[in-house]
């Protein structure tokens, strides 16, 4: 695949800006004005940047106007990247049309190729020997200068095969070698494109205008005018241009391109709005919350563009492998010649490489492996973290919000001392009917669905972090912790097996108090998710050999839910700072660590960890710190991620194992005399694009849902 620009030679003397905003050793991030420039082919730049002898990898961020290069840590190396950026003109560089998308490649080397191929034969032998020799011109000079900027490469041996040709005054067998080639690179360019392209379509754009309510007026902006505090108008068919709250109107809205759900949901007044979802039907007035760059969708596209450039070492070591593997094909070129004389076969062997098919399958289940998690629900920030999440044999969840919802369920009333358990649910629910916090929705809520209700005479005092009193018929009513009632004087220890049995049980204990006497016991729980522990069977299932539960909850509670899931550790009682030492400590056991969570005290345990994954509902501070965010609020989601992981690292194995098979035969029937250059090449770039498409077609899940 050669690139739109080339970087080593012609560069202007001078030097235009830039800046180096952070370096450290293989790694330089520099600031470039010229970057914002609109209509800017980032993709040319980018490939041509990876041109540039010693550069492993390129990052843009046009927005941020910085480039981010991994190079091999030389001082040679840096120097060159530094020359050769500053010498860039930003006047010559490639840009897209106006309102035109980047272009993918073309056909029309492949059908002037064809042409040319099919007149040769009438053509007057001067004339159609000067057009073999003008069309096979770019390879010949794309080896060339392969040659001297990344020094002996695919690239260089292709030009050698198509030369050879030309040695041996085989025109027609030449142009036949080239135009294999040309159609190689063409399906490998789309296959790589089309894995690449899959991430973004899965991203509804956001509008090109917004409607928005100004001075009493309704007026269509461009969707970068639109401000923090705006009213947004949003129809039937319409994206939602920003991230907001509901403030008018009822609609239902598809949030597949965010969330992953192929069902619509209602949104009213009260609801989140998010950026990039479509109305179905409905109107809705929209107060703007996040605009432009900062929105739920432009946050995501940024995520996928730089993870379309982060390489795992997987990735890394497939290439350092394919260029190894050019030195073994020009040596066993030399030797083919050395012993047979024969530049025919040694035409044939250049033509058979096993950089291709290695360099190229691991991209490609990447990015395939990338898009299918996104219809999933699942953002996975690069090839690193893909590989990582594959290796990872212990997983570490955060339990609240993670293996729980958050929110508590009221499953046990224990009535005491005469009362009847619709009597006390009903007062307790009546004291925290004005409170906002879980345990009072969980009371209030079960007497609810009861139909239970009853009056106080009196207000209810409010003790925050001990309880709630009031009276009733004369008499005190306690509502609240354990030690709230033994300050007051109400001793519980009559019921003490009640409350032991009620703690093994993994429930939190609410105490009731009527007159200085103990009335109820209530035992709460933290709601688990649906599908917990399934998603606990599931990772056993894919290799995980150790569960471990982190939480700030009471240690009884904790190892009852931990023993109910089969988790092998459970560390309760726990201080934020906690949660990242007892990673570091499975780290120095040799473990590799997959961190789940969604707090903001999870953050710091969410970057330290080999891989972090941040739940749906999770905080800002936590989803930028993961390495794999979910945009759907299920925990199976996380055995989800594993699977296709691990998918994928089987695919890039499996097809490194095929190429090398396949291309080792070709090898020996090209040395041997039994292979032409023609068939050499179609058979070569036939194999290539065949593991191209089994990359991409079996990368994912095993089944992924239709989006709408």
């Amino acid at each position: 695949m050669r690139p739109d620009l080339s970087l080593t030679g012609g560069l202007p003397a001078r030097i235009h800006p830039l800046r180096i905003a952070h370096e450290t050793p293989g790694r330089l991030r520099l600031k470039l004005p010229w970057l914002v420039r609109p209509g800017l082919d980032t993709e040319a730049l980018a490939r041509a940047l990876r041109q540039i002898r010693g550069v492993t990898s390129v990052r843009l961020n046009p927005q941020a106007a910085s480039v981010i290069l991994g190079h091999d840590g030389t001082a040679a190396t840096r120097a060159r990247i530094l020359d050769r950026i500053g010498r860039l003109d930003p006047d010559q560089l490639p840009v897209h049309p106006p309102g035109a998308a980047a272009a993918g490649p073309s056909a029309a080397p492949i059908v002037g190729r064809l042409a040319l191929l099919a007149t040769l034969p009438v053509l007057p032998r001067p004339l159609g020997r000067a057009l073999v020799l003008w069309a096979i011109a770019p390879r010949v000079l794309g080896g060339l200068d392969a040659l001297v900027s990344k020094g002996v490469s695919v690239e260089v041996l292709d030009a050698l095969a198509v030369s050879l040709g030309v040695a041996r005054g085989s025109f027609g067998t030449a142009l036949t070698t080239d135009l294999m080639m040309e159609a190689g690179e063409y399906l490998e360019e789309t296959t790589m494109r089309q894995s690449g392209a899959l991430l973004q379509a899965l991203l509804m754009p956001n509008p090109a205008t917004a409607r928005v309510e100004r001075a009493g007026a309704v007026l269509d902006l461009p969707f970068d005018q639109v401000a923090q505090g705006d009213i947004v108008v949003v129809q039937t068919g319409e994206a939602v241009p920003v991230d907001g709250l509901v403030i008018a109107g009822a609609a239902q809205v598809n949030e597949a391109s965010i969330t992953g759900e192929s069902l619509a949901v209602t949104k009213e007044p009260g609801a989140l709005a998010i950026a990039g979802s479509t109305l179905e039907s409905g109107r809705l007035r929209i107060r703007a919350e996040q605009v432009g760059m900062q929105t739920t969708t432009a946050r995501i596209a940024a995520l996928i563009r730089g993870a379309l450039d982060e390489r795992s070492e997987t990735e890394k070591l497939a290439g350092a492998q394919a260029n190894r593997q050019v030195w073994m094909t020009l040596g066993l070129g030399a030797a083919t010649l050395a012993v047979t004389r024969d530049l025919r076969r040694l035409s044939s062997v250049f033509l058979v490489d096993y950089a291709c098919p290695i360099k190229l399958s691991a991209p490609v289940a990447v990015r395939a492996t990338m898009s299918a998690a996104v219809a999933r629900g699942i953002l996975i920030k690069g090839g690193p973290s893909i590989e990582k999440l594959s290796a990872a044999d212990t997983f570490v969840f955060d339990k609240t919000g993670t293996l729980t919802e958050g929110r508590l369920d009221l499953c046990e009333v224990l009535p005491l001392d005469g009362q009847t358990e619709a009597e006390v649910l009903a007062l307790a629910a009546a004291l925290e009917r004005q409170a906002q916090h879980p345990i009072a929705r969980a009371i209030c809520g079960a007497a609810l669905a009861r139909g239970l209700a009853a009056d106080l005479s009196g207000d209810v005092t409010v003790e925050v972090g001990h309880g709630l009193r009031a009276e009733v018929g004369g008499r005190a009513v306690l509502l609240g912790a354990r030690h709230f009632m033994a300050r007051e004087g109400v001793d519980f220890s009559p019921h003490a097996a009640r409350i032991e049995a009620l703690a093994e049980a993994g429930k939190m204990t609410l105490y009731l108090a009527i007159g200085g006497r103990p009335a109820a016991l209530f035992g709460l729980r933290d709601r688990l998710r649906a599908d917990a522990r399934e998603t606990a069977e599931r990772l056993r299932r894919a290799g995980v050999t150790h569960l471990v539960m982190l939480t700030g909850d009471r240690r009884a509670r904790a190892t009852a839910l931990g023993r109910d899931l089969g988790f092998d550790a459970v560390h309760a009682e726990l201080r934020p700072e906690d949660k990242a030492e007892i990673l570091a400590r499975l780290k120095a056991e040799g473990r590799q660590i997959a961190f789940v969570g969604d707090g903001i005290n999870d953050a710091p345990a969410l970057a330290s960890a080999g891989v972090g994954i941040a739940m749906a509902q999770g905080a800002d501070i936590a989803r930028a710190a993961a390495d794999i965010t979910l945009s759907e609020d299920r925990i199976g989601a996380v055995a989800d991620a594993r699977e296709a992981c691990d998918r994928a690292m089987a695919i890039i194995r499996t097809n490194t194992t095929l190429a090398l098979a396949i291309n080792t035969g070709l090898f020996v029937a090209a040395s041997s005399g039994r292979l032409s250059p023609v068939a050499a090449s179609l058979l070569h770039n036939g194999s290539t694009f065949a593991l191209l498409l089994h990359a991409l077609a079996q990368a994912g899940f095993a089944e992924t849902p239709a989006r709408p």
